[in-house]
């Protein structure tokens, strides 16, 4: 019988963190089908784990083929009814996904659902955003300069709001997203094209395009996110970060 919900982490030299991860699938109310990914094959974390947690099934890929694309591998065994896109740094508590469930049951219009994310701290990341504009990239570099730089970053991150219920927005972040399983086969998953950053704002805005539901952001969901960020301050990370914007505008146009 196919199963209600399935999950998808990509591995990519994954440190404890995911065991943590799994334990909050495993902890979970809401029977889960789990996949890893697998992005780095020549290390035995995804093998630890599989000995570890017997029910998961692991997809070994060739080697880091992006986060986009390992996602992707997924879409020929599913059979769920919703699909769980989550990060190896991502915990929650043990009723959430239920509540998720229940709420996109009562809500059929909804695509995809996003939660609150907080640091370990307790304080928001604000990763419900709008659509990726030129004006935004730019108070993300120069946002410690204030002024119309910070801004425009509240703008974009909807910082400036007080949510307080759940509401539609144009962006669902990657780190964790609960998409109706027909939907993410509709639309063949990611956009392979984007190895790294942007993928979510893609597959976001192909999904309000093409009018396949709705994106909602729900205050009251929560899950924590180990976030860091060191990896877009090297070069190679910056440069990664915007070779996927540069393709993101040349697929969309640029919007200023």
């Amino acid at each position: 019988m196919p199963s209600m919900l399935s999950a998808c982490i990509v591995l990519y030299h994954c440190g404890d963190e995911v065991i943590d991860a799994l334990e909050s699938l495993q902890r979970a109310d809401q029977e889960v089908a789990v996949y890893l990914c697998d992005n780095s094959p020549e290390e035995i974390m995804a093998e630890k784990l599989a000995w570890a947690y017997p029910g998961i099934t692991v997809l070994p890929q060739r080697g880091n083929i992006g986060f986009g694309r390992a996602n992707n591998a997924v879409l020929p065994y599913l059979r769920s009814k919703y699909h769980l896109i989550m990060n190896p740094d991502i915990t929650f508590d043990p009723g959430l996904l239920t509540r998720m469930i229940r709420y996109m049951e009562v809500h059929p219009n909804i695509a995809v659902l996003t939660p609150r994310v907080l640091n370990t701290d307790g304080s928001e990341q604000y990763l419900p955003k709008k659509q990726v504009a030129v004006h935004y990239l730019l108070s993300g570099l120069f946002e410690e300069a204030g002024g119309i730089f910070r801004r425009w970053r509240n703008e974009y991150t909807l910082a400036d709001l007080d949510v307080r219920r759940p509401m539609p927005v144009e962006f669902a972040t990657g780190c964790f997203l609960l998409i109706r399983t027909s939907v993410f086969q509709e639309l063949k998953g990611f956009d392979p094209r984007f190895f790294l950053y942007q993928e979510d704002s893609d597959l976001s805005r192909r999904i309000l395009h093409q009018h396949l539901g709705s994106i909602v952001y729900h205050p009251d969901m929560t899950v924590t996110h180990r976030w860091s960020r060191e990896n877009t301050r090297t070069f190679k990370g910056r440069f990664r970060q915007m070779r996927s914007v540069f393709k993101y505008f040349m697929k969309w146009g640029i919007s200023w």
